[in-house]
């Protein structure tokens, strides 16, 4: 048999795939309507599905077979990689996706990780399918459970320009990369389909926790039943607030002896989250809960399951060129009334983010701008407001003065304790080993000395210090650090804190450590930019001294030579 006749052969088996899951689907469409006392008009189950390890659906018909000029689709996806993929992997994983997309005329952005990949991409619906059966053909131990989300029949205008993938150290920014990440293949909740999901919702004894960053939230949400589950806002500024809030003892109190749900856009941060939360509990006897449960698909399947909204309150914030996602069956007279969010500047009822426009509140904690994303509405004098005075613009966590609890939990001593990581052994997520100083909090690797990295090169050590200072941390001296042959600063500096308390509450930042700093912009002269810079112990070798006997502190990096 030839490759003509193989790939036809295919072709014919992945129809007869199609034909028996729609089969099996309408059979079920009629016992959930009944279940949930919907009529049939009111859920549509086999938008419930993942299409992991299945045929991906065909194009329906009024997108032209999926050459239309007219439409484009859109297509969603993560994939997790446990164990992660070496250095050398991650490099040809990166290079395959980018030929890939090349190949097949793909465009929009990614992240790629050691951990996996995430990506929000644009195409026709022919060419979008050809890219995902190749990513299949390409690893299809990895690719053939990833759950492509497709989108068909949007307009071309949401098309994206180009096409970019960032090689980066984590896939959501929980400050979990590397041997900090909890295992999924051990810890990760389990997945409902939507109608589950929505049933889950009418239970007592259950909390649902929105996973999303607050501005999202602002704008939709779900809404459980009188009686049901109790919903939770974790109130994030960044995801790397969420491993804090989690830790927190009224959070644990919280969710103690209840079945947990949780919810995300598409269901990439519920895994990592859901993962946590399993290992925290499980690592802690005395903190139980009775379950993790996750939506499978995320909001984004949910709402094409219940097309007049089920339990769902609002529009669903997206990260492309939709901007928002609302049920298609509501009317706009119902979605007004969901309306709970406002302009931050008139308090006019409204719920649309555009122009990007930011908080400018400073944090008292930090002394950073909260830098969030903020509401403002259409109104003339807003958008003057928004532009000629921008500190003017507050969010709403700021306005109440909210602040996120500061202690993160020890997910690498955890790790230990679960046998994730063996003494001098290997840790299961990143397959690297790790000694006994990998732990960040174990008294082996505690040290007044801090590595500092991801450093923007406009950093002072005042700004570094400062920095240091909202998280009531004393610097004694900053080193910075530079290329052996150049001489230049590369972005790293050790931190030398005044005492082993101050190290230890650096350290319980949960390796995280946020900057404020000048950038230009092209035209418009300097502006501030938040930035987060990474922290991590740097354990003294035996016999090393420090500081240096040449050392001496300069307030600026050196250029080089």
């Amino acid at each position: 048999m030839d490759d003509k006749q193989k790939a036809a052969a295919a072709k014919k088996a992945r129809k007869e795939a199609r034909r028996a899951i729609r089969r099996t689907l309408a059979d079920e469409h009629g016992r959930f309507a009944e279940e949930l006392g919907l009529p049939p008009t009111a859920i549509e189950v086999s938008a419930s599905k993942s299409n992991a390890n299945r045929p991906l659906p065909a194009p329906p018909e009024h997108v032209g077979g999926g050459t239309s000029n007219k439409y484009c689709t859109i297509c969603l996806f993560y994939q997790y990689k446990e164990p992660s993929w070496t250095t050398r992997e991650h490099k040809a994983a990166l290079n395959k996706v980018q030929q890939l997309a090349k190949q097949y005329a793909i465009t929009g952005r990614g992240r790629c990780a050691p951990e996996g990949l995430n990506c929000t991409l644009t195409a026709s619906a022919n060419d979008i399918r050809a890219f995902c059966y190749a990513l299949r053909a390409w690893d299809p131990d990895l690719f053939n459970p990833t759950d492509f989300k497709l989108e068909d029949g949007v307009d071309d205008s949401k098309r994206f320009r180009t096409f970019t993938l960032r090689k980066v150290d984590e896939l959501v920014g929980y400050t979990m990369d590397g041997v900090r990440a909890p295992s999924l293949n051990r810890h990760a909740g389990r997945h409902l389909e939507a109608p589950d999901y929505h049933k889950q919702m009418q239970q007592k004894d259950t909390v649902i926790i929105d996973v999303r960053n607050a501005y999202e939230s602002d704008i939709g949400r779900f809404a459980p039943p009188a009686g049901g589950a109790t919903l939770l806002d974790p109130k994030m500024r960044t995801s790397s607030d969420f491993p804090k809030w989690l830790n927190a003892p009224e959070t644990k109190e919280q969710l103690k002896d209840k079945t947990v749900m949780m919810y995300c856009t598409g269901g990439i941060r519920c895994e990592r989250a859901t993962a946590l939360l399993n290992q925290i509990t499980d690592a802690e006897p005395e903190f139980e809960t009775k379950g993790v449960v996750m939506v499978r698909g995320g909001i984004e399947r949910y709402l094409k399951t219940f097309p007049e909204g089920g339990y769902w309150k609002g529009k669903n914030y997206l990260f492309d060129k939709r901007m928002e996602q609302a049920p298609a069956n509501k009317t706009e007279e119902a979605l007004e009334k969901d309306v709970e969010s406002s302009c931050c500047l008139c308090q006019r009822p409204y719920a649309h983010y555009r122009g990007q426009h930011k908080c400018a509140k400073l944090i008292p904690s930090s002394g950073l701008s909260c830098a969030v994303p903020v509401i403002v509405c259409d109104a003339t004098e807003c958008q003057n407001i928004a532009t000629t005075e921008p500190q003017k613009l507050e969010c709403p966590l700021c306005v109440k003065g909210y602040q996120t609890p500061n202690t993160a939990p020890d997910l690498v001593g955890q790790k230990r304790k679960l046998g994730l990581i063996a003494r001098g052994g290997t840790d299961v997520v990143t397959g690297q080993r790790v000694d006994a100083k990998g732990s960040s909090n174990s008294q082996n690797s505690m040290s007044q000395r801090l590595f500092v990295g991801k450093l923007p090169l406009t950093i002072t050590a005042s700004k570094l210090r400062r920095a240091f200072e909202g998280h009531n941390c004393k610097v004694q001296s900053v080193h910075w650090i530079v290329d052996h042959n150049t001489h230049a600063f590369y972005g790293s500096a050790f931190c030398y804190m005044a005492s082993m308390e101050d190290s230890q509450r650096a350290q319980e930042m949960g390796g995280v450590l946020r900057l404020l700093h000048d950038f230009r912009k092209k035209g418009k002269g300097r502006k501030k930019q938040q930035r987060m810079a990474r922290v991590a112990s740097a354990p003294l070798r035996e016999g090393e001294v420090w500081p240096p006997e040449s050392f001496c502190e300069t307030e600026y990096p050196p250029i080089g030579s």
